[in-house]
C-alpha cells in the first residue's frame, strides 16, 4: 500500500463560487408508528426473546433462516415523513419513500424485527422506543448487525475460514456471557444497535449486541457470515431460536433466489 505525506491544501472548485452560501439540508421530520395486525398484541407479549436485525447481511440472515410458513406476520414499524419531499429539497424527481420494518413471530415465540435501511441514526432512538413499547421489560433482546470492516479502525482479524469477525456488547442485565469478545476501542456502534443497547441499559432490560464485520461483501452470498451468526444462538436465552436454524435448505433457496455478484469493500 502506498503512503503519501505532505501538506493538504484546499483547492477552489469550478463547480460553484467560493462566495456562494452552503446549501443546508432540508429539515424533514418523521413520524414513526407501530402498526400491528389484529389480535397480534397478545402474541407479541408472550414472546420470550426479541431479535433486531440491522444491515443487509443481518436482515438477509433473519429473513432467510427464521422465516417459514409457520411464522406469523405481526405487523410493521412505519417511518413516514411529516411533509412530502419536493424536488427543491433533494434534486431528485422521484424521492425514495421510506420502507417499513417487518415484524414476525417464529413458532418458538421469538419476535424478529428486520430493520429497514430507511431507519437512519437520527430516528433510531424513536424507532427503538416504538418497538420496545409493545414488548415486556423482561424480554431479552439481541441486536444482530452487519458492518463494513472499516468501522473497526484497523482492529480487523478474521479467524478460521470465516471472512468475518464478530464482537459483542451487552447491558448489565444480560444474564449470560456473550459468545464473542467485547468490541475493541476505538470502534463504536451507532444507529439502531447503539439506540437499542442504550435503551436497555437505561430501563434495565437484558440485551446483547453482536456486530458482524466483513472485509468484502458479495451480493446474494450469505455464506460470509451464516456460521458466525448461527453461533450466537447456542446459549440461553436464545436456544429456542436456534431450532429454526437447522433447516439448511433455506440457505440453498436463498442462493437460488439471489445470484452472486462480487463487490469488494461494499458498505453493509
Amino acid at each position: 500500500m502506498d503512503l503519501f505525506f505532505g501538506e493538504v491544501k484546499q483547492v477552489p472548485s469550478r463547480a460553484f463560487d467560493d462566495d456562494e452560501e452552503d446549501l443546508e439540508a432540508p429539515h424533514i421530520q418523521y413520524e414513526i408508528n407501530t402498526v400491528l395486525k389484529k389480535g397480534m398484541e397478545d402474541h407479541i407479549l408472550k414472546c420470550s426473546t426479541v431479535i433486531i436485525a440491522c444491515g443487509n447481511l443481518a436482515t438477509d440472515f433473519c429473513e432467510t433462516m427464521f422465516w417459514s410458513e409457520k411464522c406469523s406476520e405481526a405487523g410493521v414499524i412505519e417511518v413516514k415523513q411529516e411533509r412530502e419531499i419536493s424536488i427543491e429539497d433533494t434534486g431528485d424527481f422521484r424521492p425514495r419513500q421510506p420502507q417499513p420494518s417487518k415484524l414476525f413471530i417464529t413458532p418458538h415465540s421469538v419476535l424478529v424485527c428486520c430493520t429497514s435501511r430507511d431507519v437512519t441514526p437520527i430516528i433510531a432512538t424513536q424507532f427503538v422506543q416504538k418497538l420496545f413499547s409493545v414488548i415486556e421489560t423482561s424480554v431479552c433482546v439481541m441486536v444482530l448487525s452487519s458492518h463494513h470492516y472499516g468501522a473497526l479502525h484497523g482492529n480487523y482479524a478474521p479467524e478460521g475460514e470465516d471472512n468475518c469477525v464478530v464482537h459483542s456488547l451487552c447491558s448489565p442485565a444480560f444474564p449470560g456471557t456473550p459468545v464473542y469478545p467485547s468490541l475493541p476501542q476505538p470502534a463504536t456502534l451507532d444507529s439502531v444497535p447503539a439506540a437499542a443497547l442504550t435503551e436497555c441499559i437505561v430501563n434495565q432490560r437484558p440485551c446483547v449486541a453482536y456486530p458482524v464485520f466483513t472485509e468484502t461483501y458479495s451480493t446474494g452470498d450469505l455464506d460470509l457470515v451464516v456460521d458466525a451468526m448461527k453461533k450466537v444462538f447456542h446459549i440461553e436465552p436464545f436456544l429456542k431460536a436456534a431450532a429454526s436454524l437447522q433447516d439448511n435448505s433455506k440457505l440453498c433457496q436463498y442462493r437460488d433466489r439471489n445470484m452472486r455478484e462480487e463487490t469488494l469493500d461494499r458498505y453493509m
